[in-house]
């Protein structure tokens, strides 16, 4: 857990030397407000960064990849689709996972889609937001 902003330097240095650190999900709640911009840059560059259409939770072989390599957690994103909602995904490390977002018909109703650990979409359904 980083606890100061030394520490979150420390992480900085260790992802520039090229050294594997995913960003983890709470991650941006332990980052100063001083070195959030030098975060959002790390970030970006993790190989797991889900950041809108055409990125990895696109595809089958990007879903079973961000499935194999991230922890059993749960990660939300912006959506760009729905202005001022988020994008949620439920990943089972290994498993499979399940993103939820905003219908783009109804935006009362949230659409959950189930994928198994390749990547590929298993069920779809519907509940209120």
């Amino acid at each position: 857990m980083i606890k100061s902003a030394e520490n979150a330097i420390f992480i900085y240095e260790i992802k520039l030397e090229g050294i594997v650190q995913m960003i983890q999900p709470n991650d941006i709640n332990k980052v100063p407000d001083d070195q959030w911009e030098e975060f959002k840059k790390q970030a970006m560059k993790d190989e797991l960064f889900y950041k809108g259409e055409g990125d990895l939770l696109d595809t089958p072989e990007g879903r079973a990849l961000f499935c194999k390599n991230n922890e059993t957690s749960i990660f939300r994103k912006d959506d760009p689709d729905n202005p001022g909602y988020k994008i949620w995904v439920f990943n089972n490390q290994g498993q499979g996972l399940v993103i939820k977002k905003r219908s783009k018909v109804d935006p009362e109703v949230m659409e959950d889609i189930e994928y198994n650990a390749d990547g590929i979409e298993i069920s779809k359904s519907y509940e209120p937001a």
